[in-house]
């Protein structure tokens, strides 16, 4: 038996408002690049790639909850086909925890966004390769 406060399950439609604001909110803050875009813009604009992103039939969000409660998100990753990494959040409080290695159970060959913890797999996985346009394959 696993002494860990937390359960992995897949997402349901009522975690897409959680996971979008997070998402939008971590890439803008989190990234230099997208920081330099006026913030109504980006969020607007990348607010429909998040939900198509969601939508999309080859996307996979595990969500990392809490074993009492599996509406208390803890984090999740958004999970593309061929062990790629659209995203991947985990709340502070809960951040070096091995939250993120639960929900991320294979080596990742492909990060489509550059936050730290992108930057950090980059140098983890042998031969994995920043490639935004993975987005949703």
């Amino acid at each position: 038996m696993s002494s860990k406060p937390w359960a992995i399950r897949d997402s349901v439609p009522g975690d897409h408002n959680f996971i979008s604001a997070t998402f939008l909110r971590g890439l803008y803050y989190g990234d230099s690049w997208f920081s330099l875009m006026r913030k109504d813009d980006f969020m607007v604009n990348y607010s429909s790639i998040i939900e198509a992103l969601l939508r999309n039939t080859n996307t996979r969000v595990k969500i990392a909850c809490l074993k009492e409660d599996y509406d208390v998100i803890l984090g999740y990753a958004i999970l593309g086909s061929n062990d790629t990494l659209n995203w991947v959040y985990v709340k502070k409080d809960w951040r070096k925890l091995g939250i993120a290695n639960s929900l991320i159970s294979r080596p990742v060959k492909t990060v489509t966004h550059l936050s730290e913890l992108g930057k950090q797999l980059l140098s983890k996985y042998q031969n994995c390769v920043f490639n935004p346009f993975k987005l949703g394959e």
